[in-house]
């Protein structure tokens, strides 16, 4: 029997704008390690579970607290786990969860692995923004 190969491509994006912070993503297949600035983007792929892959995303700390809060927009099919954050808000709608931050110190980190449900599409964007322009 042969084994379906599953892999997607993972557009993460920092939609940080008022607050102009970079973000960590290290991708464990490659080892590789990326910084992007605010407005920017990058994407990697992801393989499956199986295949121990996964994505690490963080803040990078700045000078102080962040001073707003935050959105990360996830696709359903990708697993995650979020760690480091208090009173996290977290909602489900239609095909996307929504993760609401308060602000406060950059100290949280989520770590995404490819999901067992039916994937819909090639891409996963996963956008990390300011609460005020990425409301659900």
């Amino acid at each position: 029997m042969m084994r379906i190969k599953k892999e997607i491509d993972v557009i993460v994006e920092n939609k940080l704008v008022l607050e102009k912070r970079d973000m960590n993503i290290y991708h464990h297949h490659s080892g590789s390690a990326h910084m992007i600035s605010y407005n920017s983007s990058i994407t990697l792929p992801l393989r499956s579970r199986q295949e121990d892959d996964y994505l690490h995303i963080s803040i990078v700390s700045g000078p102080g607290r962040l001073q707003q809060s935050c959105i990360v927009d996830l696709p359903e099919y990708v697993n995650f786990q979020f760690s480091n954050a208090k009173d996290v808000t977290i909602s489900h709608q239609d095909e996307r969860t929504n993760l609401q931050i308060p602000p406060g110190p950059p100290d949280w980190q989520l770590k995404l692995t490819l999901g067992d449900k039916k994937i819909k599409s090639p891409t996963a964007r996963v956008i990390v923004g300011d609460d005020l322009f990425l409301k659900p």
